[in-house]
């Protein structure tokens, strides 16, 4: 019997019948223990409070399209769109960009290029030059060849970087944009310096990140299991802490909204399409697995969204540089 997870932790994606319907479909027979969770989850009851009840092991084998190489990349795009990794999509990437009153003239900064995009599409959209940064070196080297196939090579370039140690150019850019990067750069306060540095007289910054809660604490279960999935681990900021730390760094603070209730509507949104759209029984093994694993990062960051411990916050800062005093 299924164990329902506390009221903080429970969060049902989907009320349409249909869709809960396919959802089943989809997992139907499936014979990984995160898939059983992954069930759990999509039904509003968290994973990792249920008492386990391991999946039946079934002996017929699942239909393989292809005995091709898991691509973990294109797999992340049938969830969030084509050029995207995280949830939003171009109507989110489209309101960062939005106060920066964008026009051809303008060089812009994207610190969290992914394949590009995002990017690309606000390039296109403005017309506009976009250096796009990303910190995966393999994901750098895919959104570029993603930006020269769109024939956008010069106008959005996506090259590597580490977030740590980045020297950038000064006053190169009249903005600068990122999202979900902060979260796991330890050197913040040396990040935030280089993008004031790299920043025209008055030049603006955009970001959206994971903060942790007022109440939060960097002991807590969910954080903790977030550390042991993430790429690149979190060590979240509360609101005062990043607020204190861009002011520090020259720039003014113009808005800290909370983006939460959005963002988890963003990830309902992106594995809803998802199960309509595909049947991951139809799938080889190894796409079987990496969905299962993305889906059980994805479990796992939403607990501590659900949780309470992490909000999702956006900031918009104007630097100092150049102010009439």
């Amino acid at each position: 019997m299924l164990a329902p997870g506390n009221a903080g932790v429970r969060s049902v994606l989907l009320k349409n019948p249909l869709s809960h319907a396919r959802f089943d479909a989809v997992l139907d027979r499936a014979d990984d223990v995160m898939f059983h969770r992954l069930r759990f989850w999509w039904y509003g009851y968290d994973p990792h409070a249920v008492a386990r009840q391991e999946p039946e092991i079934v002996v017929e084998d699942t239909v393989d399209i292809a005995e091709e190489p898991v691509d973990r990349l294109a797999l992340s795009q049938k969830i969030w769109g084509p050029g995207f990794l995280v949830p939003g999509g171009v109507d989110y990437v489209m309101t960062m960009v939005k106060p920066f009153g964008v026009n051809p003239a303008m060089s812009l900064l994207d610190l969290t290029a992914g394949l590009g995009g995002p990017s690309r599409h606000v390039s296109h959209f403005f017309d506009v030059y976009i250096t796009a940064m990303e910190r995966a070196p393999e994901i750098a080297k895919r959104g570029h060849s993603m930006s020269i196939d769109a024939g956008l090579s010069k106008k959005v370039p996506v090259t590597a970087y580490d977030p740590e140690t980045v020297e950038l150019k000064s006053h190169a850019f009249d903005c600068a944009y990122a999202e979900y990067l902060t979260v796991s750069v330890v050197a913040k306060e040396r990040l935030f310096r280089e993008i004031g540095k790299a920043l025209k007289a008055r030049g603006q910054f955009s970001f959206v990140d994971f903060v942790l809660s007022d109440d939060g604490d960097l002991e807590d279960k969910n954080l903790e299991a977030l550390r042991t999935i993430e790429r690149y681990p979190p060590v979240p900021w509360t609101i005062k802490q990043y607020t204190d730390c861009l002011t520090a760094s020259g720039f003014d603070v113009r808005i800290t909204e909370d983006h939460t209730d959005l963002y988890v509507q963003h990830v309902n949104q992106g594995w809803a399409q998802f199960v309509e759209n595909y049947d991951v029984k139809l799938m080889t093994r190894g796409n079987q697995t990496a969905i299962a694993e993305e889906g059980d990062l994805w479990m796992t960051r939403m607990a501590a969204v659900h949780g309470g411990v992490l909000r999702v916050y956006r900031f918009y800062a104007v630097s100092t540089y150049g102010a009439i005093s």
